[in-house]
């Protein structure tokens, strides 16, 4: 695993996170469940982590729950019975990973139950606890492992967690019962005052070979027993277990979706588009040509999610041609104004969402403005292989991207310059394509309807005609979404979202850039069938998942809600 570039700060002194006051009581926050589904990870990852909040009273046995479900083994025990998580704690994270704010909200850490009023500061192991009618014994810090940092999208989220204590704390359940949101916590007894979670997490991860200590906390006998022996290993053999496999998994676990790139150029093509060239921070074995028809997303100052075309490069450095938008919602302004070489950019794997024809004998290119960044890996790619193809590009005076448009056979492009009054001519230009031929467009909405209607009245195939588009629209036919946890029927007007209608009935969605591009707001499909938009979902993950900020079912959709 490529080290962080995250610098932790100073250690706590240990002898900080012992003793503290007994917290008074207080009333319980939320109360969450999950089901085991592949959701992480491209949806190669089963986990529980995305929890349900729950309304009303619910029974909790020895081992947690009733209906909470865990993917990995050990986790079902009943030292492991409910997960905890302080909630002052997302604010933190807010704070210090604004890239990834969105996700930082109450049930984000697949707890159980949370709570802003104690944390691993004031929370001791064996502290026994009444919730409602239940009775708890605290057991163990979470060990955070390499699903956290699929859930938060960011390399070393489980390394952090610990690190900066954290990471949640577990229960056994003494007395079973039910709870319900709003039941009062009142600690009943707390045996170990020196040795609250957060100081037993330092031992654990941090000042990992300090056997005194170690053997003080082995004989702490409400310890739960994974954490017990691990602390006994390391006695017994005098080295420290290896930590990395948990918190990153091994290579086919790894958190590969978004990566930290520095900006190593940013050159003027005219007055309103610039080229970025972004280089990955990690090493890249073996960095692949960048496809026809890829986009790759960026984090851009807190909740600003956006995609953009690749124009050319590699999957280790790679160019972007972006114009300054008048109506930008933040993006394009964003990487005019804050970003300089040097910057460091969160980035996306490169996808190819917007591939060549395979079958085509001709390739034919309508562009028009900044359209053009979506052409022009494939432009280069059919010159080198050797294929045929014609650009017809049109712009308002200045000319883009001149070098990379000079390098193809000049025979090969025709610019309308409307400066020098030079217009395009979608009926000859759509007249001369035969059956083999297909067309691609993309450019201003005014341009790429002109495309599709010209190719209309000319009888040439949809088949035939593909577009880019930059926005996305909403709005659709009316469809119902069943959800099959929950148990309810959703009605989606025409006019309305998805999500929008989601949230209005009390489900707790994800949600950040809400036009498609950042995959946040995903949710899993059950059975029917889906018109998908947008860039947020790679191919693999259309059969299980749609977006619930722009795509639509078709009918009657299930959702695992």
């Amino acid at each position: 695993m490529a080290a962080s570039s995250w610098i932790p700060p100073p250690r706590s002194d240990p002898e900080t996170l012992r003793n503290p006051p007994p917290f008074k009581p207080f009333p319980l926050g939320q109360i969450r469940s999950g089901k085991i589904k592949k959701s992480l990870g491209n949806s190669r990852i089963e986990s529980a982590i995305f929890k349900t909040n729950i309304r009303g009273p619910v029974v909790v046995t020895k081992n947690g729950i009733v209906g909470d479900e865990h993917a990995y083994e050990p986790h079902r025990s009943p030292d492991k019975a409910l997960l905890h998580y302080c909630t002052s704690h997302y604010d933190d994270w807010s704070r210090e990973i604004p890239v990834s704010e969105a996700h930082f909200k109450p049930g984000a850490f697949g707890e159980n139950i949370s709570s802003a009023e104690v944390s691993e500061r004031n929370i001791c192991i064996g502290d026994r606890i009444a919730i409602g009618d239940i009775i708890v014994e605290v057991t163990e810090p979470r060990a955070p492992c390499y699903k956290l940092n699929h859930r938060f999208e960011v390399k070393d989220m489980a390394k952090r967690t610990q690190t900066l204590f954290r990471t949640g704390w577990l229960y056994r359940i003494i007395k079973p019962g039910t709870i319900a949101a709003g039941n009062m916590v009142r600690l009943l007894e707390r045996p170990h005052p020196d040795w609250t979670v957060a100081r037993v997490e330092y031992y654990l991860f941090l000042e990992t070979g300090n056997m005194e200590k170690m053997k003080e906390i082995v004989e702490i006998p409400q310890l739960g027993w994974e954490i017990k022996d691990k602390f006994r290993a390391r006695l017994a053999k005098g080295v420290t277990e290896d930590q990395n496999g948990r918190m990153y998994g091994d290579a086919a676990d790894a958190m590969d979706a978004w990566y930290e790139c520095r900006v190593v150029s940013k050159y003027t093509e005219t007055n309103t588009i610039t080229t970025f060239t972004l280089e990955t921070i990690d090493s890249v074995s073996d960095p692949s040509p960048v496809e026809p028809g890829s986009h790759v997303r960026l984090k851009l100052g807190g909740k600003l999610v956006r995609a953009y075309s690749v124009t050319g490069g590699t999957s280790k450095c790679f160019s972007l041609g972006i114009a300054l938008d008048v109506n930008s919602r933040g993006g394009s302004k964003y990487l005019h104004e804050n970003v300089h070489v040097g910057s460091i950019i969160t980035a996306s794997r490169i996808t190819a969402s917007f591939p060549l024809a395979s079958s085509a004998d001709m390739h034919v290119f309508i562009a028009g403005g900044i359209g053009i960044t979506a052409f022009l890996a494939a432009l280069s790619y059919l010159q080198t292989t050797k294929q045929n193809f014609h650009l017809h590009y049109a712009v308002s005076a200045e000319v883009p991207f001149k070098e990379q448009i000079a390098r193809l056979k000049g025979d090969r492009v025709t610019i309308y310059n409307k400066s020098e009054g030079r217009r395009m001519d979608l009926k000859d230009i759509l007249g001369h394509a035969d059956s083999r031929a297909h067309i691609y467009t993309c450019g201003p909405p005014r341009l790429m309807d002109a495309v599709v209607s010209t190719a209309r009245s000319l009888h040439v195939s949809e088949t035939q005609v593909h577009m880019e588009q930059f926005t996305v629209t909403t709005s659709g036919d009316p469809f119902t979404a069943e959800l099959k946890t929950s148990k309810k029927i959703v009605e989606v007007g025409a006019t309305q979202t998805l999500l929008d209608v989601l949230k209005s009935v009390g489900m707790d969605i994800d949600s950040s850039c809400e036009v498609g591009n950042c995959g946040t707001c995903k949710v899993d499909v059950v059975d029917g069938r889906v018109e998908h938009k947008g860039t947020g979902l790679l191919e693999e993950e259309k059969c299980g998942a749609m977006l619930a900020c722009v795509s639509r079912g078709i009918g009657r959709i299930v959702l695992d809600l």
